[in-house]
């Protein structure tokens, strides 16, 4: 099977490299750096790159030009590291996935896919056959047996077929007691899982030991919070990110209980990520869900033109299922919940606990690499988060969690070459991420016209 996937990655894939550039030496000549450390920008500066790395950094006249190197004019422009959306699920990609590089997401963390088919496409990008952002990935998502019987059920009830079931039980692996916990983690590491996306668990003592099985392999947990057990008890037993904003009742905490919680956070190396894109489809009206999901020419939303099929499809099935939920709360109860959960949020951010951006795309309405450059702006319109922040939030605080901070998350010698060449300031408007001028992943150079070229291969 992966040897006819990569294939077919391949014949989807050779065009798009023939309309990139791979110098062997690359020169951005006097911009201004922002190296992703918090430092102060720094202008009039110029970078070498070479075998996919940077070698040089420094005044531009200090640093050497050889006859050799594609030169890129950095005048009046800013250099930021390559960006990271760290919740992204692979799936339903149909020559989409080019999309994150053209947006400056050279790195993503695949939260749940096929794990066979992620660490495909993970070989095809990293040897150049497909092109794409680096990837890490958990593969199947770790599930609750008796809960997946239970959602399982509710599908059938709700009118699903057995090929949608099959479908959700495609990105899922269950585990039932302490001694599947073990098995099933080892056979994610071997399969080439990079961590263990934790969902569900059967018991505390289930979670206990998918934490420990997850050390021992030498990788850790991360996912949803789990409700069977507190905050500050996921973060002990190994969780070391917790996703989304669903967090309903802890803002309502007394002080002594949030702190416990932040403390643990903080011990454990425990870090969140709100995914606050995704609130938008989850608190307009059904009607104007449906309005905007069905725009595939781009009329509402210019980047509905580049969804693939599939994911439409997916977006339109879970309309038609929130329709049919009689006991979905309305829309301002949805924005209550939300907004309680992100005051709960706020409060661990100013506590010190580190904040991560991801989008959770492709869920309805977010964008595979648009929609990270709107979770930027919201993370400085909700938490309060200075420019700087959310920009380390998406580039040298992912690195870090992952343990690359070596390699990557920052601008200076010996980091991989994952950059992005900004023609505005983001520090002076996070939103300024978006004006993306070229875009270097890998060491591989994508100018505008490149970039555009891949855009125009993804909406097709």
């Amino acid at each position: 099977m992966e040897a006819a996937f990569r294939r077919f990655l391949m014949l989807g894939t050779l065009a798009l490299l023939g309309c990139t550039a791979t110098p062997d030496v690359l020169v951005i000549r006097d911009v201004t750096v922002i190296d992703g450390t918090g430092a102060l920008p720094r202008a009039g500066l110029s970078v070498l790159v070479e075998g996919g790395r940077i070698i040089a950094l420094g005044p531009a006249d200090s640093v050497p030009s050889p006859r050799s190197a594609v030169t890129v004019d950095g005048t009046g422009r800013f250099l930021i590291p390559g960006l990271w959306d760290m919740h992204v699920h692979l799936r339903d990609l149909e020559g989409t996935l080019p999309l994150f590089v053209a947006n400056g997401v050279t790195t993503v963390r695949d939260m749940g896919s096929v794990l066979e088919e992620t660490v495909a496409l993970r070989a095809a990008v990293d040897e150049g056959v497909a092109v794409g952002p680096r990837i890490l990935t958990a593969g199947m998502a770790v599930e609750s047996r008796s809960w997946v019987a239970q959602y399982v059920e509710l599908m059938r009830q709700q009118g699903s077929d057995q090929e949608e079931i099959n479908a959700f039980l495609r990105t899922r692996i269950l585990v039932g007691d302490t001694l599947e916990a073990r098995a099933v983690v080892d056979s994610l590491r071997r399969g080439g899982a990079d961590f263990i996306k934790i969902r569900h668990a059967e018991s505390p003592a289930v979670f206990a030991a998918l934490g420990a099985a997850a050390e021992a392999a030498g990788t850790h947990l991360a996912g949803h919070y789990v409700w069977i057990l507190g905050l500050d008890e996921s973060a002990e037993f190994g969780q070391r990110s917790i996703e989304h904003n669903v967090l309903p009742g802890f803002n309502q905490r007394p002080p002594d209980q949030k702190q416990a919680i932040f403390d643990a956070f903080r011990r454990n190396g425990t870090h969140l990520v709100p995914t606050l894109v995704t609130n938008a489809a989850e608190t307009m009206p059904l009607d104007e869900v449906r309005r905007f999901v069905e725009d595939d020419g781009g009329r509402l939303d210019p980047r509905n033109r580049y969804v693939s099929r599939a994911i439409r499809q997916s977006w339109q099935e879970t309309v038609d299922l929130n329709a049919r939920d009689t006991e979905r709360p309305p829309p301002e109860v949805i924005r209550q919940m939300m907004a309680g959960s992100n005051d709960f949020l706020l409060e661990a951010w100013q506590a010190s606990v580190p904040i991560m951006a991801g989008t959770d795309a492709p869920t309805t309405g977010t964008f595979f690499g648009f929609s990270l450059h709107d979770e930027l702006v919201l993370l400085v319109e909700t938490f309060g988060m200075t420019p700087m922040e959310a920009l380390q939030s998406a580039t040298a605080v992912p690195a870090s969690f992952m343990g690359l901070d070596a390699s990557a998350g920052t601008i200076a010698v010996g980091m991989r070459a994952d950059l992005v060449l900004l023609n505005a300031d983001p520090l002076a408007d996070i939103a300024n991420t978006r004006e993306i001028e070229a875009v270097i992943a890998g060491g591989r150079l994508y100018d505008r016209a490149a970039r555009e070229r891949l855009l125009v291969a993804s909406e097709r």
